[in-house]
């Protein structure tokens, strides 16, 4: 009696395909919510560093009844106005906060030279920072119009969209990020010492806007 011949166990082409297919709607799905979830961890430790930067400045503010230096005070006292030159008062002489917080994730990874908003933050890859007093006492820079009265300073990042709110000098100008508007919409992730800047700061509601 003959043995039966031997079959072969394969995938025909249909099969495969439909494997393939399967593979790749799985793919379209799950590296979105990857990329999103890296967004949203990211949003985060801009929240946490910014609240932390926030409490060094205060602290900074009791020692020497004054927030550290705008960046424009350091240009006109000669210094060449790096972000962490910026940022230097919080971590010397006196340790307000480790340099590690002063930096930004969102920072855009080009250059934009001196031209740009927050250009000196850029370069450094940091956390931008402006003085509010100082800048009430220039030619009022439009923080009398678009400040509470009585802010003092004001820290931000470009936010997942990584590209500054142009005219830092004008606070009108300024939009605050806002997660409802899309999780890479436009807008900066910012804090102040008085919240909220001001009926025309945009899309501002708060510390840190709606995030």
């Amino acid at each position: 009696m003959n043995a039966a011949p031997s079959q072969r166990n394969s995938f025909t082409l249909i099969e495969l395909l439909i494997v393939v297919a399967i593979i790749g709607i799985l793919a379209a799905i799950a590296v979105p919510n990857f990329l999103n979830a890296q967004v949203r961890a990211k949003i985060s430790r801009c929240l946490a560093d910014l609240r932390s930067i926030r409490t060094s400045i205060e602290m900074y503010s009791l020692d020497h009844n004054r927030p550290i230096l705008d960046p424009n005070e350091w240009a006109n006292a000669g210094v060449y106005q790096r972000g962490f030159r910026v940022w230097g008062s919080l971590t010397t002489p006196i340790a307000y906060i480790s340099p590690s917080a002063f930096i930004d994730p969102f920072v855009p990874q080009e250059n934009p030279g001196p031209t740009n908003a927050a250009w000196e933050a850029v370069m450094d890859g940091v956390y931008h920072y402006r003085n509010i007093e100082y800048m009430r006492q220039v030619n009022n820079q439009g923080a009398a119009d678009n400040a509470d009265p009585t802010a003092r300073y004001v820290a931000r990042s470009p936010g997942p969209d990584r590209w500054y709110i142009h005219s830092p000098q004008r606070l009108l100008n300024w939009m605050a990020y806002d997660s409802s508007n899309g999780l890479n919409s436009v807008g900066d992730i910012m804090t102040c010492d008085k919240g909220i800047l001001g009926d025309s700061f945009q899309g501002q509601t708060g510390d840190f806007g709606d995030i």
